[in-house]
């Protein structure tokens, strides 16, 4: 007991107890609670421990007089000795059985988060509610810790589904999924993707009941992950090697956000929407405003659509680009771009982006700023006078302005071109 009250001497109740001893002790004791309670946790329970082992010495003094020691001999010792013995009686008449409280229950900030959710749980303890409104968004982090419950269940077969799916098995056999499940049996029963059903028929069927999983957006009994392990178990090679980590990944997306699988709306790939680019417009409304500008990439002719240049489902570049740097994007379709050039032109080589806007531009072939500004933000005016749009102080600003002379901005091979003139 000594040890846990951090005494330097054992103290005995027949010669040592000292009422001087005693205060001298619990001084240096009420120090070293002051000097735990801003130190560490751990400091906080050997102090529960302390109190509890001086609680039971109290209580086995107050059990009996028994163990009084008998008087020997009086004086100023001993007179402090029985008043120590009193002091320490009446304590335990005081304390009687009851134990000090722990706090290793009681909520600490440091356990949460944040401070909002240390005052969430303090609330929840006191019996108050949260105000409305103000309940926090749970990351993709916290919602993979909620996951669903598993529900005891087993397989009832594809035809016991057919009893209240026969509509939607009818669409799903028409598409290229439900026509390899005609010729490879079993690959593709229902079951296999939306769970063991017998929990869902002995409920009497109902969206989400009995642990079926439904993939739908709206269904908050499943997180995205989950959802999407499904699809993935079959559909993680090839372009979905890098789906882990990715973009679209990481904003909690469903493969169903995008997919549609027991009926067919798009000519491949099952989409949700039969244009390609619709199913990217649902989120990317900036860029679907951007493809009616004036000077824009072919996608609303049909001719270009957003996976020819980007991949979706996670990529080792910069925004979800199918190659290796932007200027490769490009090449696909602008080969004569490529170079290598014998003089090369520095913006071209670093990125197409310095210059051209990919997705739409009100401004002659992509541009981002109209010419000659464009040029101007890296070349001052240098040789000749080229003010902005005013014909009448330069001629150099006039019909396709800078390309009227450096009409090889790209790059040149020509010996002669150092100035992309040739």
């Amino acid at each position: 007991m000594c040890a846990s009250l951090d005494f330097s001497q054992p103290a005995k109740a027949e010669a040592t107890f000292t009422v001087a001893g005693i205060q001298s002790a619990l001084r240096g004791e009420a120090q070293t609670v002051s000097s735990q309670q801003s130190g560490q946790a751990t400091r906080q329970d050997a102090g529960d421990e302390a109190v509890s082992a001086l609680s039971a010495f109290a209580q086995q003094i107050a059990a009996g007089d028994s163990k009084r020691p008998a008087a020997s001999a009086v004086n100023a010792d001993r007179q402090f000795d029985d008043q120590a013995y009193a002091a320490l009686q009446d304590f335990a008449q005081r304390l009687g059985t009851a134990q000090p409280q722990s706090i290793k229950a009681l909520p600490k900030v440091a356990e949460a988060d944040n401070i909002f959710d240390s005052l969430m749980e303090g609330m929840k303890g006191s019996g108050q509610s949260a105000p409305a409104g103000e309940a926090p968004k749970a990351s993709k982090s916290s919602a993979a810790k909620n996951k669903s419950a598993p529900v005891d269940a087993t397989f009832v077969g594809a035809k016991t589904c057919l009893t209240c799916h026969a509509s939607q098995t009818a669409a799903f056999e028409k598409t290229l999924m439900g026509k390899i499940g005609k010729t490879q049996k079993g690959k593709f029963d229902c079951e296999n993707c939306h769970g063991p059903g017998s929990a869902h028929v002995k409920a009497g069927g109902g969206r989400g009941v009995g642990g079926i999983v439904s993939f739908r957006t709206d269904d908050m009994s499943r997180t995205a992950e989950e959802n999407n392990a499904l699809c993935l178990g079959c559909h993680e090679k090839g372009n979905r090697t890098n789906w882990h980590g990715s973009t679209h990944d990481e904003r909690g997306l469903m493969c169903t956000n995008c997919h549609t699988v027991m009926k067919n709306v798009s000519r491949k790939s099952q989409l949700k929407t039969e244009f390609q680019p619709d199913t990217c417009f649902q989120c990317h409304k900036n860029k679907r405003a951007e493809m009616w500008r004036s000077s824009h990439i072919p996608v609303r002719e049909g001719k270009v659509v957003c996976s020819d240049c980007h991949n979706p489902h996670g990529s080792y570049s910069e925004s979800l680009l199918k190659t290796a740097t932007v200027n490769d994007a490009c090449f696909q379709c602008h080969a004569e771009k490529r170079g290598p050039f014998l003089w090369e032109h520095p913006p071209v080589t670093e990125s197409c982006l310095n210059c051209h806007d990919p997705h739409g531009s009100n401004n002659d072939f992509l541009l981002k700023v109209s010419r000659p500004r464009l040029c101007q933000q890296c070349h001052s005016g240098g040789q000749h006078n080229s003010n902005p749009r005013n014909p009448s102080v330069s001629l150099y600003a006039q019909g396709r302005e800078c390309q009227n002379c450096h009409s090889n901005h790209h790059g040149s091979n020509n010996p002669a071109g150092a100035r992309f003139m040739r």
